[in-house]
């Protein structure tokens, strides 16, 4: 005790550092809808057009599209989703499975899955989707349809066509010509 120096009873009185918490276990997915499958052959997570881009023209694709700048003109990406970023505007017809409007956009929008317009969002058209989310803020001007999805129904047999019962079939003869009783 009366040895020791103030160094070596600083390190005795620090705490021992937390040990880093381990993100390696895998994340339980919370949502109840079936999740999308992953293509392992693509190394990039999706397009991008910045801030600072302003694009005039149609847009088409199979990867997600990120718009931060501007966009003038269709996009076209039936099988990915389309983020309008904070600072995006999109002025044209937009086509997707999923399509997330944080920013402006100008136009229709067709989704075969989802439509969210999050808070502080602008859209002026009409929207079409399975499962469209407008949030509180938001402001929204147009006609919503939502797309029902039904399970296919099998294909109907067609009926042979039943001989009508011959009381109901109307008389071919002339009506002066006497029909003569059934025996039966």
């Amino acid at each position: 005790m009366w040895n020791r120096s103030k160094k070596e009873e600083d390190i005795q009185q620090r705490p021992a550092p937390a040990p880093a918490p381990d993100y390696s276990k895998e994340a339980i997915p919370m949502s109840t809808y079936a999740t999308r499958q992953v293509e392992h052959s693509s190394t990039r997570a999706g397009a991008a057009i910045g801030k600072n881009l302003a694009v005039v023209g149609q847009i088409s694709g199979k990867e997600d599209l990120l718009i931060d700048g501007r966009l003038d003109g269709d996009v076209d990406l039936p099988e990915n989703r389309l983020t309008v970023g904070p600072s995006g505007h999109l002025q044209g017809r937009v086509r997707a499975r999923e399509i997330v409007i944080h920013g402006a956009v100008q136009g229709n929008l067709e989704a075969s899955e989802r439509v969210e317009i999050k808070k502080n969002a602008r859209v002026i058209g009409d929207l079409k989707a399975q499962r469209p989310v407008i949030e509180d803020e938001a402001y929204f001007k147009g006609n919503v349809e939502t797309i029902r999805v039904d399970a296919p129904k099998p294909a109907a047999k067609p009926q042979p066509a039943a001989a009508p019962a011959p009381e109901s079939q109307p008389s071919l003869l002339s009506p002066d010509a006497k029909q003569e009783p059934r025996k039966g």
